[in-house]
């Protein structure tokens, strides 16, 4: 093995392995990616979703349910609104209970279901009261909100926030510099090079078209998969800014919602419109400013359906200040009719447009989503089978280099 044959075959033989490793580190790599965006695409972010949708419908029903009730007659729309809320909720409950495996978030979700059932009871309590002039129905009602603020919605947003950090967590691993592979090309290619080197001098020629060739081809697995890498690590890493778009947007439109709830229930809890009115006020400010800060950043998508938004958010507020004003003299009715009138001045139409802007946000963020994920899956397609056909043809040209220089020793 210390002769000069045998030194070339042992050259060999280690270029070819390698080579092989590179093969087996760059497909191992890019199989890894695929397999983990593919799950994001397939099960994570769905899940995730059905999770914020859980948490939106669930605010949309307390505050379809508020508004119905103090509307007296009832109205057709509000109705088969809340009950649309419901029946999404039911639904959300149903797709994020099929793909969860963390046991905490499973009696999470579980608990969920048991407290919307007891929340649902209570509405349709408050209702027939209502429906009867029975005073007890705002009771029942303001039980009904209570349990959702305080039991039902904070599970819900540990459900989402679990959930979305498994898509941030997930999409990242797919975005990180691949060092192992790095490392076995750079030593492959170096200890190309070196043995080349060693070979011009013990054969006294300068150039092995074999080393070249299998140099090259190396050379072109390194630049096809560096830039399939870094393509699909933008478009993963674009992927993490709109899951990012998706949760404020989210939240957005959840404060929206919840704000609306102590609008209505202002109305209903006569005694406590103090306390409802802080709160609308706390959430109407933290939605703002949240808006303000999101429209500001340079990566921030759906900002042509948000463009309206803080205007809408004024004239609300300026509305909710009308309603407070004649709820200190006590006229209720004249509240009422501004908390669920259709002109401009009223809050019912300056809600309505937000929540559509905000939807309409949130809908876009998550195909946005989605599409970066595809792409970025996509860009690794073919790879895997290329780096492992380039290798094989590397290490078939370093065999047919060297064959000649062991075939002048006899």
């Amino acid at each position: 093995m210390w002769t000069t044959p045998g030194r070339i075959l042992l050259i060999g033989l280690m270029l070819a392995g390698l080579v092989l490793a590179c093969a087996f580190a760059t497909s191992t790599t890019i199989h890894a990616r695929q397999q983990a965006l593919t799950t994001v695409l397939d099960h994570t972010e769905p899940l995730a979703f059905a999770a914020g949708q859980l948490y939106t419908t669930l605010s949309v029903a307390d505050a379809a349910a508020a508004t119905a009730f103090i509307a007296g007659s009832e109205p057709v729309d509000l109705r088969q609104r809340y009950e649309q809320a419901i029946t999404d909720a039911a639904v959300a409950v149903t797709a994020a209970s099929s793909g969860l495996t963390d046991e905490p978030m499973v009696k999470v979700l579980g608990h969920i279901n048991a407290e919307l059932t007891v929340y649902t009871g209570l509405v349709e309590t408050a209702r027939t009261n209502n429906r009867a002039g029975n005073p007890v129905g705002s009771s029942y009602l303001s039980e009904a909100s209570w349990l959702m603020q305080t039991q039902i919605l904070p599970d819900a947003q540990r459900l989402y926030e679990n959930t979305s950090a498994r898509v941030n967590s997930e999409t990242s691993g797919s975005s990180q510099v691949p060092a192992p592979v790095i490392l076995v090309v750079a030593a492959t290619l170096m200890f190309g090079f070196f043995s080349n080197r060693w070979l011009a001098r013990h054969t006294r020629r300068r150039v092995n078209i074999g080393f070249v060739a299998g140099g090259m081809a190396v050379l072109i697995m390194t630049v096809w998969i560096g830039a399939t890498l870094i393509i699909s690590t933008a478009d993963t890493r674009h992927a993490r800014n709109a899951a990012a778009s998706l949760q404020t947007v989210t939240s957005m439109a959840i404060t929206a919602q919840q704000a609306r709830a102590d609008e209505t229930l202002s109305l209903i809890r006569r005694g406590d419109e103090s306390v409802r009115k802080q709160s609308y006020y706390r959430r109407i400010d933290g939605l703002q400013q949240q808006l303000a800060d999101y429209t500001r950043r340079p990566d921030a998508i759906g900002t042509k359906d948000l463009e309206g938004a803080d205007q809408l958010i004024r004239r609300w507020r300026a509305a909710d200040d009308r309603i407070n004003a004649y709820i200190s003299t006590g006229n209720y009715q004249s509240a009422t009719q501004v908390a669920l009138g259709t002109s401009e001045d009223d809050s019912t139409p300056a809600f309505d447009k937000l929540d559509e802007a905000l939807s309409q946000a949130i809908a876009e963020s998550r195909k946005q989503l989605r599409s970066d994920i595809l792409n970025g899956r996509q860009a690794l397609s073919g790879a895997t089978v290329g780096a492992a056909a380039l290798s094989f043809a590397a290490a078939l040209a370093v065999a047919l280099g060297l064959w000649p220089r062991l075939s002048e020793y006899r």
